[in-house]
């Protein structure tokens, strides 16, 4: 039988080509940062439990960032209105007036009220650093073994995406190779995003530093680097390395004493 080519649509023969790579690829996220009073920075944390990160959760998780840290600001402010009290009344009491005086002595009463719970936190030897510090590790660790499941599960894929890439390159199936290939790279974008995610814990254990050197003879914890070359040897070695860590900041812990 004689056979005919009917020309299709231009739009159903886009639909029904290959998706291309761009088209399926994954948007790389930008990493917010807000800038403190204090002088320092915080910057949006990549949460490896809700997938590859995007411009959205990094915002959220800046802002779910700020209410602690401006609670944590509390007593500064409070310390630094109680000090700009203290100069400006030593001021009008440095003119030699003694009618200034009583007026002077009540503002530095009232402002000192303010500032009292706080000095009392920090003189208190009640205060169970032990039992803090030790949770504190206990919570990085765990963390870090939420980061070193994301990482493994990662590599497993890796692992499969290469042999089906090398089996669909011997069998000449190149639009199968492209579509893994473009598989491929979401994932080492999945990876880059995880290993990210190490940096605010990273930024806990450094200000964590003055709380643990009030232990006698506590090792220095040192993260590793996550740096990936883009080759799964260099993070197979970087899941290695963090899994000593992980023990480490994990036999610390338990063997703070209560």
């Amino acid at each position: 039988m004689p056979t005919l080519d009917i020309p299709l649509p231009e739009a159903l023969t886009k639909a029904l080509e290959a998706p291309k790579c761009a088209d399926l690829s994954l948007p790389k996220a930008n990493f917010p940062e807000l800038r403190l009073p204090t002088g320092g920075t915080i910057k949006g944390i990549a949460d490896i439990t809700k997938g590859v990160p995007s411009d959205c959760s990094m915002n959220v998780s800046l802002a779910l960032q700020v209410a602690p840290i401006m609670a944590s600001m509390e007593c500064l402010l409070k310390v630094l209105k109680f000090l700009g009290v203290l100069i400006s009344t030593f001021k009008d009491l440095s003119s030699g007036d003694p009618f200034a005086i009583p007026p002077g002595l009540l503002k530095i009463a009232e402002a000192g009220e303010e500032v009292a719970k706080c000095i009392g936190m920090v003189i208190s030897p009640a205060i169970p650093f032990g039992q803090f510090i030790k949770d504190l590790l206990l919570m990085i660790a765990k963390m870090l073994r939420c980061l070193l499941q994301s990482l493994k599960s990662i590599v497993e894929l890796l692992d499969g995406l290469e042999l089906e890439l090398a089996s669909a390159a011997q069998n000449g199936n190149d639009a199968l190779a492209a579509q893994l290939e473009c598989a491929k790279e979401n994932a080492m974008l999945a990876a880059e995003g995880a290993m990210q995610s190490i940096d605010p814990i990273a930024t806990i254990l450094a200000l964590a530093g003055p709380f643990l050197e009030l232990m006698p003879g506590a090792p220095t914890i040192q993260l590793p680097q996550l740096a990936s070359d883009g080759s799964l040897d260099s993070m197979k070695e970087a899941i290695t390395s963090l899994e000593q860590v992980v023990l480490t900041i994990e036999g610390i812990a338990e063997g703070i004493p209560l």
